[in-house]
């Protein structure tokens, strides 16, 4: 004997197992998931809008910096000097000269890390006052930080809107609980009055 025909497509079960529809059993309370659901919905195209909008502003700000940077610092070879004593398992210290000869004109003490081997002359990076500054930064990290600005932004909005989803139908079903004890008390009585 076969099944019957199916009524509908995926997308109807769909709506019919979210959508609670005419049913004549049907309460206030089963409303609000579908409602809810939709709210959750919109909220999170809203959230996906605005992490990219927000994410982007990251990009172009940081990308203006990394230009600024590129713009503003300059490459020189500095000659190294001396060890500057100190303790760190991670960088050392070294006294370096550098701008034109006879002698160094510019001294600064940088730090390097501790396993790079140190040759006579080490690049570094100045402003336009020849003060020593970190390497500018490149677009690679401006792009990893707006992507990190979005994924944030979504990750943390995601466990917002899950966490009052998730509240909001423990509050709904605890209340339905309550109505149908309520009920049940009513009506339970005159059951019993029915029963062998």
């Amino acid at each position: 004997m076969g099944a019957g025909p199916v009524s509908g497509g995926v997308l109807a079960r769909l709506r019919r197992g979210v959508w609670p529809g005419a049913n004549p059993l049907r309460r206030r309370t089963d409303l609000f998931e579908p409602i809810a659901l939709l709210v959750v919905l919109v909220a999170a195209v809203v959230v996906l809008i605005a992490s990219f909008v927000a994410s982007q502003a990251v990009l172009r700000d940081h990308l203006a910096q990394v230009n600024a940077e590129h713009a503003d610092r300059h490459q020189v070879s500095a000659k190294v000097l001396a060890e500057v004593p100190g303790e760190s398992a991670v960088v050392r210290s070294i006294r370096v000269g550098w701008g034109a000869p006879p002698g160094p004109q510019h001294v600064a003490v940088i730090e390097v890390p501790t396993g790079q081997q140190l040759a006579d002359a080490v690049p570094i990076w100045v402003d336009p006052r020849d003060t020593p500054v970190p390497p500018p930064r490149t677009r690679s990290e401006a792009t990893q930080a707006a992507g990190t600005a979005g994924a944030g932004i979504l990750l943390g909005s995601g466990l917002v809107l899950g966490g009052l989803f998730t509240g909001a139908r423990w509050y709904v079903g605890k209340r339905r609980l309550a109505a149908w004890e309520a009920e049940w008390a009513q009506v339970g009585p005159r059951w019993r009055h029915h029963l062998p």
